[in-house]
């Protein structure tokens, strides 16, 4: 189901739905998009837990870019953290900080 994603190979790529399906079941997503310099802070920040969450690129699942925005009043702002209770972007050190934690947490890695 989930595929290592050979450009970043920390990030396990999934589809939207597979992201979905992952948070259902207690786990992380992460929505990213290449070029994204907040997108490679948050990973570098996760350091080797960033391969336990799921990471969907919102430029190739359409479905994905849609759920961004969303969630972000209209606006593709990625990189942008989804757990079963709670979301938002990651874009300073504290929000790293803060999804690092809710990975550590996650009932569900990959």
């Amino acid at each position: 189901m989930f595929k290592k994603d050979p450009s970043r190979s920390r990030r396990p790529a999934v589809s939207h739905a597979e992201a979905v399906t992952h948070v259902e079941e207690g786990g992380v997503a992460i929505y990213w998009r290449p070029g994204c310099p907040f997108c490679g802070m948050l990973e570098r920040g996760l350091g080797p837990d960033a391969e336990r969450a799921a990471w969907t690129n919102i430029w190739e699942d359409r479905d994905a870019l849609a759920f961004v925005e969303s969630l972000n009043g209209g606006n593709a702002t990625v990189p942008t953290v989804v757990t079963r209770t709670e979301h938002f972007v990651a874009a300073s050190p504290a929000q790293v900080a803060a999804a690092k934690g809710l990975i550590a947490e996650a009932g569900k890695v990959l």
